[in-house]
């Protein structure tokens, strides 16, 4: 065990805390709060994610976490460079997006032929029209000849068209109500308050919902637990433009663990969760309840 991990177990049981206890504070899973009074860091995700979980356990103890880096320095883990995010590869493609950049391709290429073949059938048409109406337009023979070789012109008997009879007019069927569609229910989200690291909101709005964690500003690391503290989504680094879409039809709430919140975006229903606190490291709590 490592002196820094004696001093944080030793105000942990001053503090009249268990592991179990902490975890619940800080919303670090217990093995990890293990590890740091072990100064088993190789377990975390990182160095920067260890430094960050001694922090809050510092804090959550009534320690002063600038002073305790400062006097194990040598303990902590150095932070790499890798997870600033300069050395780490963009995600590969997704399989709709390979397939949306193969169809844009393919449209590319079909396009000009399309046109050439809409070209020619247009210059066809009017081919066609244009001599079928040298057919009509022949020059009609004005007279004919009777037998003794006396031509004459056959007058036209003007005959007035019989008016063609009036159909009884057609009783419209009468036009059936229309029935209007109820109305969709209005979602929203407010918060409920903030306390320490942790922020809770309070969702009101369809049964139906989804929740997308996106690292769209660069990797961080998340995790993601249901009211039973079962991992909806395990403790893991999210990659820079990586996102994780969770179901949370039928959840009374969700509780979401950010290492580092400025890089990744929430939305629940298209709906964007704003951020009230400007900690690096965070808790985010959504109670659900459902609109009738």
């Amino acid at each position: 065990m490592s002196e820094l991990g004696t001093r944080l177990k030793e105000a942990r049981i001053a503090k009249g805390y268990s592991i179990e206890d902490l975890q619940e504070v800080t919303k670090i899973q217990k093995r990890y709060l293990a590890g740091i009074e072990e100064g088993n860091y190789s377990m975390m995700p990182g160095p920067f994610y260890a430094r960050a979980f001694i922090k809050q356990y510092a804090e959550a103890v009534g320690l002063q976490s600038d002073e305790l880096f400062e006097q194990y320095k040598s303990e902590l883990p150095v932070p790499a460079r890798d997870e600033s995010g300069a050395l780490i590869a963009p995600p590969t493609p997704s399989r709709r997006e390979t397939f949306a950049k193969h169809s844009s391709n393919r449209t590319g290429e079909i396009m000009p032929k399309v046109i050439v073949a809409l070209f020619i059938v247009v210059i066809l048409a009017v081919v066609v029209f244009f001599y079928s109406n040298l057919d009509t337009n022949d020059p009609i023979e004005e007279g004919t000849e009777n037998e003794g070789g006396v031509q004459y012109e056959e007058a036209a008997e003007e005959q007035t068209p019989a008016e063609p009879a009036k159909e009884p007019a057609k009783e419209e069927p009468a036009k059936e109500p229309v029935e209007k569609e109820p109305a969709k229910p209005k979602a929203s989200l407010d918060v409920k308050g903030s306390k320490g690291e942790t922020t809770t909101y309070a969702w009101t709005g369809p049964a139906k919902r989804e929740l997308v964690i996106k690292a769209s500003g660069g990797p961080s690391w998340v995790q993601a637990m249901g009211p039973d503290q079962k991992d909806l989504i395990p403790a893991r680094t999210m990659a820079k433009n990586d996102a994780e879409n969770i179901d949370v039809t039928g959840l009374s709430k969700i509780s979401i663990r950010l290492g580092a919140t400025p890089n990744v975006v929430l939305t629940l229903n298209g709906e964007p969760v704003k951020y009230t606190q400007d900690f690096l490291t965070q808790n985010i709590v959504i109670q659900f309840k459902d609109v009738e």
